[in-house]
């Protein structure tokens, strides 16, 4: 893994109530830009979204994740 990105899956777990994690989480691949890892926990499977810290620091970047996000709502 990347230590710039500074992963905590325990502590992302028990913030959002996941349950604690039961296995390592698993890197998924086909992203270009951000990282996805499978995660198993005592709640059940979860895919996790790690978004690229380098990306993430460009000034605009949050509202334009934000912005894409609500316009995938909207066609879904």
């Amino acid at each position: 893994m990347n230590d710039s990105y500074h992963l905590q899956f325990g502590k992302l777990c028990e913030k959002l109530g996941l349950g604690e994690l039961v296995t390592t989480p698993k890197p998924i691949s086909g992203g270009l830009l951000h990282r996805i890892f499978a995660i198993k926990t005592t709640k059940g499977k979860f895919a996790v979204k790690a978004l690229n810290p380098q990306i993430m620091a460009r000034p605009t970047a949050l509202n334009n994740y934000i912005e894409a996000e609500r316009i995938v709502s909207i066609l879904s």
